[in-house]
């Protein structure tokens, strides 16, 4: 049984985490980040569920047997008042449990929006090849998604497929280069290779988020 009084202190102490929230259920109280669970106050204790992050952060933590919460493992996270660390601890958690698989973009959606203009779909194409190139030059994805023959082998992205500095610019620039070369004129050829205006965008969002 986890006391009012414990759920409250916690709450108060973590209420500068964005999206924070803790739900009684029965005698404690799930901890969920976003609206998704991360883990739970029990019997006064703060368990989070085990993750490769979270585990580094606390090589020493022994999982938790005597709170059953299906096919997840927990552990307690033992932070002695210190708030930076659990910040940390959660954070940890979230991003190996969901961040890791939110979706960023899917190119093969474009082509099916225009399944019936060949033309269109073969300038996406070309588009899409100068921005991965650029992306993985840049060090915002983890492995290269072309060949040799700088065909494009990978379509889908999540942010797993992202390094960490791609994690925070990849999506805006790829907003702003769709934005930039969805003109059809006699200057589209030239637009979907103008690695200068990538360039550009790059700067600008990295100049913003100081990376």
């Amino acid at each position: 049984m986890t006391t009012k009084k414990y759920a409250d202190d916690f709450y108060k102490k973590t209420k500068g985490i964005n999206n924070i929230m803790i739900e009684k259920m029965f005698n404690d109280y799930v901890l969920y980040i976003n609206g998704k669970r991360i883990g739970v106050l029990f019997d006064n204790k703060v368990l989070l569920v085990s993750t490769e992050n979270l585990k580094k952060l606390f090589p020493n933590a022994i999982e938790e047997k005597s709170f059953d919460w299906g096919y997840y493992k927990l552990i307690p996270i033992d932070y002695n008042d210190n708030i930076e660390l659990l910040e940390k601890a959660i954070s940890a958690t979230y991003d190996d449990l969901y961040f890791q698989q939110d979706f960023v973009c899917d190119i093969s959606s474009l082509f099916k929006s225009y399944s019936k203009y060949s033309d269109t779909i073969k300038k996406i194409y070309y588009l899409h090849i100068t921005f991965l190139r650029f992306c993985y030059d840049k060090g915002l994805l983890k492995i290269n998604p072309l060949d040799k023959q700088d065909r494009i082998l990978h379509m889908n992205f999540i942010n797993n497929d992202l390094t960490e500095k791609g994690t925070k610019i990849f999506k805006e620039l790829h907003h702003k280069w769709l934005v930039y070369t969805d003109k059809n004129d006699d200057k589209s050829d030239e637009r979907s290779v103008n690695i200068k205006m990538l360039e550009k965008y790059y700067l600008a969002i990295t100049e913003k988020i100081k990376v």
